[in-house]
């Protein structure tokens, strides 16, 4: 018996080492067909596998310890046709070269978020707006917001002591969904979600659906979904640093170290931000006199962030990750306007996995948690706290499980069924009956992507939700895409809805005599959206005008109601509750032209309109500017180690309306230059901006309450510098 168990472990060794020798590893160079350079960035991967990588900057990509087999891989980018080759496999190296043409018709980036399949974005069902790269690079932004501003004129940022306001073609931000690498950004203050806490140096691209969008994506997704994806390098080694510093000790660094060891990919990063702030007024109002003040339009402020993410290949159908973020951040007052700074941490952890089926069918399961925490940090003795003593104001959590099954019908139908489960809870002493509560969602949905004839697409769905207050609700969406030769034509309606928040349904809290309550009765606020739009697209110059309505009913707002009986002995003036008693309605036109001119120059302008009215006051909404307008023009040259980009970039619009009195109208004007070294064939690059913010000099000096119409203190010059190594 000792001897048959000897036998078959020294089998099962030599079956196993046998198994493990019978790999192949891919090589190959990937040059232009036009002039037989080396193309580097190109995307190479076998298909219907979570195999893959990218060509250095020898053009070279490597595969190692592929299973035996016969493959198709495939080699592709932006601007080039793609190629692919169907392969056998064989034990040890094999070498498949590739050489690719220039496509005669670009048709961009591929982009996911508005069907939640992989579309290129000029022939995309669904509407969506790019912001690449390239353009973020070209714009230099010292944050998030100003990376905004300075790209897109359908979307505004209001500044504001608690956080910047962002509005989407009229409608404000709690009916913006926002994304991080496809998930949900979550916690903030005041209605203001943070986006600060994002570095524009991290962003791999933007994309941005207008409208109606809860088929997908479910609650708050109203006025449109912004999904911001980072960048993730493929190399299999990437270390980069990008540093910027302006005026007023304003600085950003991002730091990012990517590895890709076969199965296993590393993706770590590191971000900083701080400003000591400016005044822009050395005045304020109280009440109807002007008096000197310590406040600052801008406040000092300092975070750090921290990212990392693990994915593995299991095998070559299966992939997990794990990934985890830390963020924190100081916001300091002067000590003659507060006793108390205000901090905030947000830790982030999720998890999922995708299991390729058949063809391209694939099964997914994501779990995300997310943790912001807003406190008070006193920076003197007050009462029972001490300098340095942090009391918290709330903690919320948001749990989000989504269950995906995707299944290509034949080649033309694409079917998407999904599950989520989100539950919100919220721990604040004081704020909430019994100082916590919870409030969740469960949803089911289902999107069809159908190709009706060779020039029509069609997508069309509903999600249906169930929530832990009212019940059950459903939101349809349907789009259509006619495209004629250069020419797409769209159309589009959706069912937007938003869940009453934890705050809405349970907050119960008295500041200065009047008493501040939720609602649980509360219903859901819900749109109905409408859209026609047409694009030309070549090489030379793309157009697209879209037009849209947007009816947002119930929405929810305080109402004053009776006091009660004991209020006046406690000292309680007015109750206000929350109620579904407003409805709003916005409508307009976003029109958008890019063209390559010759010489190395491209023109893009992009202008917005939006009438955006209170439907119960008969007012226009607040916050809202009815015309924004971004123009750029570019130069770009690229010799043999060197690359130059010059840019001008402006952004105008009119006055923005307030009831008690409007933000001014302004344009900025910006010029940027990025000048790119690539000195040596190892793999290193440096990149060196500089420029001028605000060639104008424009700034709102009016004093400090005022609806400033920006925060910018002036002509300010910037200074870049980026250093990258891949390999």
């Amino acid at each position: 018996m000792r001897y048959k168990i000897i036998i078959l472990i020294v089998i099962s060794f030599l079956t196993g080492t046998a198994l493990k020798a019978q790999k192949a590893d891919i090589k190959g160079t990937i040059v232009k067909a036009e002039n037989g350079k080396p193309l580097q960035d190109v995307n190479v991967y076998l298909e219907n596998t979570t195999i893959g990588t990218i060509t250095n900057s020898k053009g070279q990509y490597e595969i190692k310890n592929v299973a035996l087999g016969r493959y198709t891989i495939i080699a592709s980018a932006v601007g080039l046709k793609r190629s692919k080759q169907d392969i056998r496999l064989s034990e040890g190296i094999n070498q498949f070269d590739f050489t690719m043409q220039n496509s005669e018709k670009s048709l961009g980036t591929v982009v996911v978020t508005g069907t939640s399949t992989p579309h290129h974005v000029k022939k995309a069902p669904v509407r969506t707006q790019l912001i690449s790269k390239k353009e973020i690079k070209t714009a230099a932004p010292s944050d998030f917001n100003e990376l905004l501003l300075n790209l897109n004129p359908s979307l505004d940022v209001s500044p504001g002591s608690m956080g910047a306001f962002l509005t989407m073609n009229g409608l404000a931000n709690e009916f913006v969904l926002i994304l991080l690498d496809g998930k949900r950004l979550y916690g903030g203050v005041g209605g203001h979600a943070d986006l600060n806490r994002i570095n524009p140096d991290a962003i791999e691209r933007i994309e941005i659906v207008n409208g109606a969008s809860s088929l997908l994506y479910g609650s708050d997704a109203i006025a449109g979904v912004i999904n911001i994806i980072t960048k993730k390098a493929k190399n299999k080694i990437n270390v980069s640093n990008t540093t910027r510093c302006k005026k007023y000790n304003t600085f950003q660094q991002h730091n990012a170290i990517d590895l890709n060891l076969g199965k296993l990919t590393l993706n770590t990063a590191f971000s900083h931000k701080k400003t000591d702030g400016w005044q822009l007024s050395a005045y304020e109002w109280d009440d109807d006199t002007i008096v000197k003040t310590d406040k600052k339009a801008q406040n000092a402020y300092k975070d750090y962030t921290f990212n990392q993410k693990i994915t593995y290949a299991l095998t070559q159908k299966i992939e997990v990750y794990a990934q985890g973020s830390f963020y924190k951040k100081d916001v300091m007052y002067p000590e003659s306007v507060k006793k108390y700074d205000f901090y905030f941490e947000d830790a982030q952890l999720s998890g999922g996995a995708k299991y390729l089926l058949q063809g391209k069918d694939y099964i997914s399961v994501d779990y995300n948690r997310d943790r912001f925490k807003y406190f008070y940090k006193y920076k003197q003795n007050y009462k029972d706290l001490r300098k340095g003593d942090l009391r918290l104001n709330h903690d919320q959590v948001l749990d989000n499980i989504n269950i995906k099954y995707f299944n290509k019908i034949g080649s033309n139908n694409r079917l998407i069924i999904g599950a989520n489960y989100l539950n919100e809870k919220m721990v604040s002493e004081g704020r909430l009956l019994g100082g916590k509560a919870d409030a969740n969602t469960m949803s089911l949905y289902v999107q069809d992507e159908m190709k009706l004839f060779k020039k029509i697409s069609l997508v069309a769905g509903t999600r249906l939700i169930q929530h832990k207050e009212f019940g059950i609700y459903s939101t349809p969406k349907i789009t259509a895409l006619y495209n004629l030769h250069d020419m797409n034509f769209r159309a589009a309606y959706g069912k937007g809805f938003k869940a009453p928040t934890v705050k809405e349904l349970y907050y119960n809290y008295e500041k200065r005599g009047t008493v501040y309550m939720g609602n649980t009765n509360l219903s859901p606020q819900t749109s109905d959206y409408y859209s026609l739009g047409v694009e030309h697209i070549n090489n030379t110059i793309s157009v697209s005008v879209n037009v849209y309505r947007n009816k947002v009913k119930n929405l929810i707002a305080y109402r004053s109601i009776d006091l009660f009986e004991t209020d006046k002995e406690n000292g309680i003036k007015r109750r206000k509750k929350k109620f579904n008693i407003e409805a709003v309605q916005t409508q307009g036109l976003d029109l958008a032209m890019n063209a390559n001119l010759p010489y190395g120059f491209t023109l893009g302008v992009a202008y917005a309109y939006v009438h955006a009215m209170n439907l119960i006051k008969d007012i226009r909404l607040e916050r809202v500017a009815a015309n924004c307008g971004n123009m750029s023009v570019s130069y770009e040259r690229t010799w043999k180690n060197y690359a130059l980009n010059a840019s001008i970039i402006g952004r105008m619009q009119d006055e923005k309306f307030y009831e008690d009195g409007n933000a001014k109208a302004y344009h900025f004007w910006k010029f940027t230059t990025s000048h790119t070294f690539t000195p040596f064939e190892s793999g290193m690059v440096f990149s060196f901006t500089a420029g001028v913010d605000n060639i104008t000099n424009y700034i709102d000096d009016r004093p400090y309450g005022s609806h400033y119409a920006s925060l910018s203190p002036g002509r300010n010059y910037f200074l870049g510098l980026t250093i990258h190594f891949s390999k």
